[in-house]
């Protein structure tokens, strides 16, 4: 069946909309404040060993079952007798007509996120032999995020025995992160997405504020930046925003009870900022556990750059890469091993597993 002109209808109200907002932001340009940068040089010193986790989880609904798969991995360089660690694990729910159980599929696909983030910072212990620099896919609240964690089902099976409560997985992430750094390990959180703005309320001007122009989004006020020239052509870091406690953190991590307060403690300060490694890309928002002077944020970023010219870090590419499930991959392995055979109550719409 076609796409409905009803629904063509809509889309393009929705085109309209979005193209007259960034004609607004357009207008923020000469509301906007100077913000410091750092250049990236390629160091001449020898790179460090740099390790990089990253995850990829599928879930399938059948009418009496929720499967779910994870597959984590991680790339470590310069490469040693072990580079590629692959770790995978893979669960089932069927679900029980107790209260509490409604939502199952939202509290599996939450609680599976949870445990393939486990998993990454697993493996980036596992191979932290030499390992400088150890890169995250996501940023650090990302990670540390609790208050969308549900309870797990009673009745969800794993291949891995997991933690039964929450508190232990989401604690499992926190304490791997901190030992990171006992151990001498700069835990390096890059993150595709803004899912919290930084430089917005720095770089908007009173007078641009006062004329209903604010845009709280820094990865649209930066390409305004860069397209006015007012940003380097060559690799950049933003001079560092600083998270100086727990206080500062996003809700709800600066309202966590006394003991959990006490677990993310050792992560805070945490300095903020975003990077451009190739001109071609987009900023990518970075967070690292403490407090680094622009010279030393510099410096560590800088080190990156020979594993980072196509934009994004290649350790990170490689892992993503190396994790990847597949859907196409996934229904076929669970039709060869028989569950691809359990009704999903759509084939008398025509669509099978």
């Amino acid at each position: 069946m076609p796409i409905h002109d009803s629904l063509v209808t809509a889309l393009d109200d929705i085109a309209k909309r979005l193209l007259q907002e960034l004609r607004t932001a357009r207008d923020l340009l000469n509301g906007l404040g100077e913000v410091g940068v750092c250049e990236l040089r390629a160091s001449a010193e020898a790179l460090p060993g740099v390790a990089a986790a990253d995850s990829s989880r599928k879930l399938k609904s059948y009418s009496m079952a929720l499967v779910y798969a994870i597959q984590a991995a991680a790339v470590r360089t310069p490469l040693g007798s072990s580079p590629l660690l692959v770790e995978g694990d893979a669960g089932y729910l069927v679900p029980s007509p107790q209260a509490g159980e409604a939502f199952a599929d939202e509290a599996v696909e939450r609680a599976v996120e949870f445990m393939s983030k486990s998993l990454e910072v697993q493996l980036l212990l596992r191979s932290s032999e030499a390992v400088e620099v150890a890169l995250l896919d996501g940023s650090l609240f990302h990670f540390l995020w609790y208050s969308k964690f549900p309870e797990i089902p009673k009745n969800l099976r794993s291949f891995k025995e997991w933690p039964p409560r929450r508190r232990e997985i989401w604690r499992s992430i926190v304490d791997g992160i901190v030992r990171m750094r006992r151990i001498g390990i700069v835990p390096l959180f890059v993150s595709k997405r803004v899912r919290r703005s930084y430089y917005a309320e720095r770089l908007l001007s009173p007078v641009a504020r006062e004329r209903g122009l604010g845009v709280d989004n820094d990865l649209i006020l930066l390409a305004l930046l860069r397209a006015s020239g007012r940003l380097p052509k060559g690799p950049f870091a933003l001079e560092p925003v600083y998270i100086e406690s727990v206080e500062d953190m996003p809700r709800p991590l600066n309202r966590l009870d006394p003991e959990d307060r006490s677990v993310i403690e050792p992560l805070v300060p945490a300095t903020v900022t975003y990077v451009v490694f190739n001109p071609a890309s987009q900023p990518y928002q970075v967070t690292v556990p403490g407090r680094l002077s622009p010279g030393e944020l510099a410096e560590l970023l800088s080190s990156l750059y020979p594993h980072s010219r196509s934009g994004y870090p290649d350790p990170l590419r490689l892992a993503h890469h190396a994790c990847k499930i597949r859907t196409r991959e996934f229904a076929n392995i669970l039709l060869k091993l028989g569950i691809g055979q359990l009704p999903t109550g759509r084939e008398s719409l025509g669509e099978f597993a």
